[in-house]
Formats: structure tokens, sequence, C-alpha cells
């Protein structure tokens, strides 16, 4: 296709930027920039309304989202949630390419108000079913979506996410401490961090020189999470709060080990520590499994003990360390920014050179 294709990525109800600890807005990030990189004929306009700090804020921002598609000109719209792509849809956005990250709300409910839930869920129906193309990372959700909602095999695209390996990458100059686990991602029970905090509270009574180092974006659950620490009489743990995006490389090339037992799946924070060869042991829910392979351990994000073993067998057994650091670098090397920009704008040509063919069939051309 030789002609220019005007895109508004929706980004609501993320906001473009790598600057906030949230994955999701990384991705949004990410497409802005490297999109046009991959396809030159292709003009990203971001369509964002800032960064939302709560749910109220959210809420208000969502009549700015009303307000601004209404006034929103483009050849296809691309919204990278199933909140925006549903009021895109009912606005008749069209062609509309949506994102479904993952299908949490339908299998994990008790860490978030069930309106919530329930408001994602219909969205989620709505945006597969009335858009013209849907991207997932994963061929677990592919598989899900066309079982639960009879969405066609062939309208689903499955893109991956990527990493910036200029930035997440092995560092000589950074010493690899052995006794050191880390965890990066929101501090919230959802994401499995007081399960982790029970299993290290095993690891130092066998070894008490590990130590535990927490950082990420607060939530409501990080002082009960900090008080688990405390009553556990863990001394060698300390929560970092967030931690900037400059610095991140340096943490994790430092850790022995990275633990991330979400109970939501894949986290970006397990794949950038991949690619600077620190071994991970992952949550074995969702979409993890595929996205991990045999490149980490994974565990039950509820089997303190299961993980308490994993960690364990990472800070003393350093064949088992060196196999998963060659391991994990070697998958990262599959997952790149460009890639995910890439066969997003893939997504884009065959949408509108289906769109182009259905005109040329309607004009009898």
């Amino acid at each position: 296709m030789g002609s220019t294709i005007e895109v508004c990525l929706i980004s609501y109800p993320y906001y473009p930027s790598q600057g906030t600890g949230r994955g999701h807005d990384r991705y949004a990030f990410e497409l802005s920039r490297n999109i046009a990189r991959a396809n030159g004929h292709i003009h990203v306009h971001s369509l964002d309304q800032g960064y939302s700090s709560g749910v109220a804020a959210a809420g208000t921002k969502q009549l700015r989202l009303l307000a601004d598609l209404l006034r929103a000109r483009a050849d296809l719209y691309h919204a990278i949630s199933p909140v925006g792509g549903a009021m895109a849809a009912m606005l008749g956005k069209r062609p509309l390419v949506v994102t479904v990250h993952d299908l949490v709300p339908f299998h994990v409910t008790k860490y978030d108000a069930s309106w919530k839930h329930w408001y994602v869920r219909l969205c989620t129906r709505i945006a597969t079913r009335k858009s013209d193309a849907v991207v997932v990372p994963y061929e677990v959700t592919k598989h899900e979506l066309v079982q639960r909602f009879s969405v066609p095999e062939a309208k689903i695209s499955v893109v991956r996410y990527g990493v910036d390996h200029s930035r997440c990458r092995p560092q000589a100059g950074v010493e690899r401490k052995a006794n050191r686990v880390l965890y990066i991602g929101e501090v919230s029970r959802s994401k499995g961090v007081d399960s982790l905090v029970r299993a290290f509270a095993l690891v130092a009574e066998r070894l008490p020189d590990a130590e535990l180092l927490i950082g990420g974006k607060t939530s409501k659950d990080q002082p009960m999470l900090e008080r688990l620490a405390h009553d556990l009489d863990i001394r060698n743990v300390a929560f970092l709060g967030y931690v900037p995006e400059g610095e991140l490389s340096s943490y994790y090339c430092s850790a022995a080990a990275m633990v991330f037992p979400s109970r939501y799946g894949f986290g970006l924070s397990t794949l950038e520590a991949m690619a600077c060869g620190t071994p991970v042991v992952v949550g074995a829910v969702l979409d993890a499994p595929e996205f991990l392979a045999d490149a980490g351990l994974l565990v039950d994000p509820d089997d303190v003990g299961q993980m308490a073993d994993a960690i364990q067998r990472i800070l003393t057994e350093n064949g088992l360390r060196q196999h998963l650091s060659e391991k994990a670098i070697e998958r990262a090397k599959s997952f790149s920014w460009e890639g995910t920009a890439r066969d997003t704008a893939s997504v884009y040509v065959n949408v509108m050179e289906k769109r182009d063919r259905r005109r040329s069939q309607v004009s009898g051309i």
C-alpha cells in the first residue's frame, strides 16, 4: 500500500509514557515511537487524556475521551484497551483495531472492585465483536477469545510485547550479588507480593544473608505488605518505592534472581530482567507459561513453599543460575519493540486492504 495511513491511537485508560512504571503505558509509548519507523507510510497520532492516578480521575477523563473521539478524524483507529475500544466502536469509528492485553477480569476478581471487572468484561465483549481486527500478545489469549466470544480466528493477530535491548542488557560493570532477590512491579497482592514476602521469610531462615528488594509503583496494599514483612521478622528486606527508568537495568543486573509471582500473568519487568541475564521465577498462571517457555522457573503464586524452594535453588545452585541466565537472554532476544511495531503496522495494512477490497466490490470496480 503506497498511500499514507493516518492512525488515531486511542490510549485510554493508559498514558503513553516510559516513566510511569506501568507496562501498558510503555506499550502505548513504544507504539507511538516505533510504528512510523517500521512503516514510513503510517502516521500515528496519539489520542490520550493524560495520566490517571486513580479510578475517579480515569472516570473524568473518559468524558474527555468521548469528546475527543467525536472530533477525531483518521483512516484507522487503534484502541490499546477494550475500554477505549468499546467507546470507539459505539461511536462508529472504523476501521477499528483493538488490543486485548489479557483476560484477567474473567479469571481473577477478588483484588479489585466487582463493578470494575464487570465493566472491563462488558467492554471486552463489545470491542472484540465490533472491531475489524484484534491484537493480542499470546496464543492462549487468542484461543480464549475464540472460545469465549466466538471471535473469528482470522480476525485476531498475535503480536508480542517488546523490550528495549539498548537499555536492558547484561552490564559487566555491575556486580551480581549472589544473595539478592529482586521484585519490580506494582507492590500489591494481585501481583503476588504477599506470597513473595512469605516465601522469602522461609528462604531467610535457610539462608540468613539473603536479601529482598521490592521496587515499583505503590498500591493500597503496600502498608499491609510492609507490616507483613515486619511481623515475619524479615530483616533483610527493603521497599524501594518507584524505581526510575534509568536505574532499572542496574537493579536487574545486580540480582541473582528476579521473582514475579503475579496472579495476573505476564509482567514487563520479567522480560526486562531476562534481557539483563537475570534468572526469573514467575507465577504459572494465564499467559505467563507461554511467555516464559523454559527460560525460567514457574511456580504456583499461592504455594509459598514451592516459591521458596525455587528461590533457594537459584541462590545456591551456581550451575542452574548460569543456565537460566543464558536461557533468559536467548528467550528475550525474540521480543523487541521494533518487532511489536512492525507486526502492528502489518495489521493496519491488512485492515486497510480489506476495507479497500470491500469498497471496490460495492462500487463494482
